[in-house]
């Protein structure tokens, strides 16, 4: 549950509020004169932001391989589709030197 609470509160019941952050889950938004100031998150919430924008960075540039790989069909010889796959990423690569 998200609370909003004054700066002054929360300095009087900081020991209160972190009990209810990490047993509860709650959110609190301190404020000072209406604006917010800070937000105080569980820590297992903030490690996991973390954690899925590094999986989506990595998802991106998997994603990105996989699209730049041919399209192969069930009636093709895999030696060949693994051989053409080598040969197109050297080809890739001897080009990407020359610019």
């Amino acid at each position: 549950m998200e609370k909003t609470i004054d700066v002054t509160a929360a300095r009087r019941q900081f020991g209160t509020l972190l009990d209810e952050v990490f047993h509860k889950g709650d959110i609190f938004t301190i404020e000072r004169k209406g604006k917010p100031l800070a937000r105080i998150i569980p820590l297992d919430q903030s490690i996991h932001r973390e954690e899925k924008k590094t999986i989506s960075l990595q998802q991106k540039a998997l994603l990105k391989e996989l699209n730049s790989l041919p399209n192969i069909g069930t009636d093709k010889d895999p030696v060949e589709v693994l051989r053409s796959i080598r040969e197109q990423k050297r080809i890739k690569t001897a080009n990407e030197y020359d610019k």
